[in-house]
C-alpha cells in the first residue's frame, strides 16, 4: 500500500458514550495497525453526551495526537446520530466507522482498504460471533436481521453492524438524504453501490458495559423495520381480509347449526374468546399504525438529527503540516 499511502487520507468515525475506558486503547491499536504503512488518517471521536469523564479523555487524545478530532454533541442523541455527525465531518477518501469497544478489530481496516483499492465503493464487515457471547444476543440479533431482510427486501446478513468502510462518494450519498430516523445498517445496503463484505472475528468489550438494553435493542429493531418497510401495515389487510373470511365462515356455521340442531349451544364461551381475539387484533394494528405516524410527525418537524456543541481539534495550521503524533495547540 506504500504507492498511494501518502495521499490517501483515511477518516475513522469512532461514536463513543460512556466509553472512557476504551477509547485511549482504541486509539493506541489503530496507531499500531496504521502507522507502520505510513498512511495519512484522522480520527475523529464523537462523544454522545457521555456522563463520564469520556469527554475529558477525548481532550487529552487531541492534545497527544494531531490526527485526533473530537466532537461533542450537545446531549445523547444515540449512536446512529453520533455516526452520522462523524460521517459530516469526516475528510477522508475512505471513511471507516468503528465502535469504541474493541470487539471489531482495528487490524480489518487494513482488508478493507485492499477492497477499496480493488474498486468496492462499500465494505462490510461482518461478525463471527465471540465464543463468549450469550446465547440470547446471539440468537436474537440473527432473527432481526432476518426478520428485517424479509419485509424490507434489503439484504443485510447476520453480523453486518456498524463496522464498514465508505469510499467518499458513497458517503456523499448518504449524507444527502434527509430522513429524520437514521438506520445507517439499513441505508448502506440501500444506497447500492459496488459493495463487498469481510467477515472478522468479534472480540470481547476491552472495558466498561454495553450500552444496549433489551429494551433498546427492541426500539432498535423497530425503528430499522419501520425506516425501510411498510409491510406492517399491508399486514392489517390481510388480517383483516382473514377476519373476514372467518367471521363470514363461522356465521354460515352458527346459521346452519341454529336451523339443523334440536338443542342449539348457547356459544358463550366461543363468542367471548372471538370478540377478545379481535380485539387483541384491533389493538395491535392500532398500536403499528402509531409507530408510523409517531416517525410521520418526527419527520415533518425537521428537526436537525444532532445537535453539536463543540469541537475540539488542532489548529488548522498545526493539522495541515502534521505527519504523526505531537503536541499542538487545541482549536
Amino acid at each position: 500500500m506504500s504507492d498511494t499511502s501518502q495521499t490517501t487520507l483515511l477518516s475513522i468515525v469512532v461514536p463513543a458514550y460512556n466509553e472512557q475506558d476504551c477509547l485511549a486503547k482504541l486509539h493506541q491499536e489503530i496507531c499500531r495497525v496504521l502507522d507502520p504503512h505510513g498512511m495519512s488518517w484522522e480520527m475523529l471521536i464523537v462523544d454522545d453526551g457521555s456522563t463520564d469523564d469520556t469527554a475529558r479523555v477525548i481532550e487529552t487524545l487531541v492534545e497527544t495526537d494531531l490526527r485526533v478530532e473530537g466532537i461533542h454533541l450537545a446531549r445523547n442523541f444515540g449512536h446512529q446520530a453520533a455516526l452520522l455527525a462523524g460521517l459530516a465531518e469526516a475528510r477522508g477518501q475512505a471513511v471507516v466507522t468503528i465502535d469504541a469497544d474493541l470487539e471489531q478489530p482495528p487490524a480489518s481496516i487494513l482488508e478493507m482498504l485492499a477492497l477499496w483499492k480493488q474498486g468496492y465503493q462499500i465494505v462490510h464487515g461482518v461478525r463471527r460471533d465471540h465464543p463468549e457471547l450469550s446465547f440470547f444476543k446471539r440468537k436474537t440479533s440473527r432473527w432481526f436481521y432476518r426478520v428485517f431482510s424479509f419485509l424490507t427486501r434489503i439484504p443485510i446478513e447476520p453480523g453486518m453492524l456498524d463496522f464498514r468502510l465508505f469510499d467518499r462518494t458513497a458517503v456523499d450519498a448518504i449524507l444527502s438524504l434527509q430522513e429524520a430516523d437514521f438506520f445507517l445498517r439499513g441505508i448502506a445496503a440501500w444506497v447500492g453501490f459496488k459493495q463487498a463484505k469481510l467477515p472478522y472475528q468479534a472480540g470481547l468489550r476491552s472495558a466498561g458495559q454495553t450500552k444496549y438494553s433489551t429494551r433498546a435493542m427492541i426500539a432498535f429493531a423497530m425503528r430499522g423495520i419501520t425506516s425501510f418497510s411498510t409491510f406492517p401495515l399491508r399486514l392489517a389487510t390481510y388480517l383483516g381480509l382473514m377476519m373476514t373470511l372467518l367471521s363470514t365462515g363461522y356465521g354460515i356455521y352458527v346459521t346452519i347449526r341454529h336451523f339443523f340442531w334440536e338443542r342449539p349451544q348457547p356459544g358463550y364461551a366461543s363468542t367471548i374468546l372471538l370478540i377478545s381475539f379481535l380485539m387483541g387484533v384491533q389493538f395491535l394494528l392500532t398500536g403499528v399504525l402509531g409507530e408510523y405516524v409517531g416517525r410521520i410527525h418526527v419527520e415533518v418537524k425537521h428537526r436537525p438529527r444532532y445537535i453539536v456543541a463543540r469541537k475540539v481539534s488542532p489548529t488548522p495550521d498545526c493539522r495541515r503540516t502534521a505527519t504523526s503524533k505531537k503536541t499542538c495547540p487545541r482549536s
